[in-house]
């Protein structure tokens, strides 16, 4: 259907449009479900294997008489706004964000978390800014995992190029955001009768791989066959978060809008692992009539604000949801990124900036914001 709907309407394009506003696009706290918590990171962290342990922690799964899966959604969020990249997360429910407090407290020490009581939990969309956007998607079915710290050794952290692709001009901003929900421990085991299992496409992988349409064979698996078949194999009983990855672009600025998405999708190409074969793909947020394509770029802007949650049957074992949500370290080296530069306790330096020598007395520079913090 999905090739049907290209070869009628034409192929999905970065095209950035403004929306159909009458006035700013503001989402204010008070009218934002759950609770929004900025992370001010300490620069020397665990980045990545900080991640799996929050995951870890985090993995609450609930369902109801029936089996169904009830588990609340959250959200990871990096933006880049006002000229800084910084990091968000946002929790379903007020319990949930004490717990995310206190978790990433403990896998990012002297990191800071704050409570967003006032002002906006997401960035400002005026009239006049054009808006660009997209959605990721995995390449296969998601039981071929991508690349992440444990198949394949980072070269560096992927975070490196994702943020630096994400910088813009001042006025403009960047939102990526992964919505992930705890899925379980039977995600590997197909329909309620065992088809279609881990256990299945892994043996089928053993088993060599069928060629030919007007004389089909098997081939005998090969050394790729087999490494397949105990990657897929080893997914076995891992912990997995189902997920949605967006992302969007807002400029003043047309083709920068439209670059900075189609960039960012770009860089989480890169997570493609050539072993299973296995990477992301994106779906730009578009449509050939312009003012149909305002309408679906409002509901994705509107998606992403109220951090909703829709079945895209992506799902991503720990290792791999930490790659793709994570607190960097300063092993990354794109400017601008809202680091918290002392530890816990320590004296301010004397060349901290004004926003460090704020914090440590008791006041954050995006008070404005950020009334009534609590520090982990």
């Amino acid at each position: 259907m999905s090739k049907f709907s290209r070869i009628i309407g034409g192929s999905p394009q970065y095209s950035a449009t403004q929306l159909p506003l009458d006035e700013a696009f503001v989402q204010q706290a008070e009218d934002t479900s759950g609770s929004l918590l900025r992370i001010r990171p300490f620069k020397e962290n665990e980045d990545i294997l900080g991640a799996t342990g929050l995951l870890r922690s985090v993995h609450d799964v609930t369902t109801n008489f029936r089996g169904k899966n009830t588990s609340d959604h959250h959200s990871f969020e990096i933006w880049f706004d006002e000229g800084k990249i910084k990091f968000y997360m946002h929790a379903a429910t007020d319990a949930a964000a004490d717990k995310f407090r206190r978790r990433v407290g403990n896998n990012y020490a002297n990191s800071e978390v704050f409570h967003v009581e006032d002002g906006v939990t997401f960035p400002v969309i005026k009239p006049d800014e054009h808006v660009a956007g997209a959605r990721l998607g995995l390449k296969k079915i998601p039981y071929y995992p991508i690349r992440h710290h444990n198949s394949e050794e980072f070269e560096m952290d992927p975070y490196g190029e994702i943020t630096s692709e994400m910088l813009s001009l001042d006025d403009s901003m960047v939102v990526v955001q992964v919505v992930f929900r705890p899925a379980k421990q039977s995600w590997t085991d197909g329909d309620r009768f065992k088809h279609n299992s881990v256990e299945e496409l892994a043996e089928a992988h053993r088993n060599g791989t069928s060629v030919g349409w007007l004389n089909p064979r098997t081939r005998p698996a090969n050394e790729t066959d087999k490494q397949i078949a105990k990657t897929v194999a080893q997914q076995r009983g891992k912990q997995a978060f189902h997920a949605n990855i967006r992302i969007l672009a807002v400029s003043a600025d047309q083709s920068e809008a439209e670059a900075r998405a189609r960039g960012v999708a770009g860089m989480f190409k890169k997570l493609y692992w050539g072993v299973t074969e296995q990477g992301f793909e994106d779906t730009p947020i578009w449509h050939r009539k312009e003012a149909k394509r305002a309408n679906k770029l409002h509901q994705h802007v509107e998606r992403m604000a109220a951090r909703d949650w829709t079945d895209q049957r992506m799902i991503l074992t720990i290792d791999e949801l930490a790659g793709v949500a994570h607190i960097p370290s300063d092993d990354i080296e794109t400017p601008n990124i809202d680091w918290r530069h002392t530890q816990r306790g320590d004296r301010v330096p004397a060349d901290a900036g004004q926003h460090d020598r704020q914090t440590e007395s008791g006041e954050d520079d995006d008070s404005s914001s950020n009334r009534g913090n609590h520090g982990v």
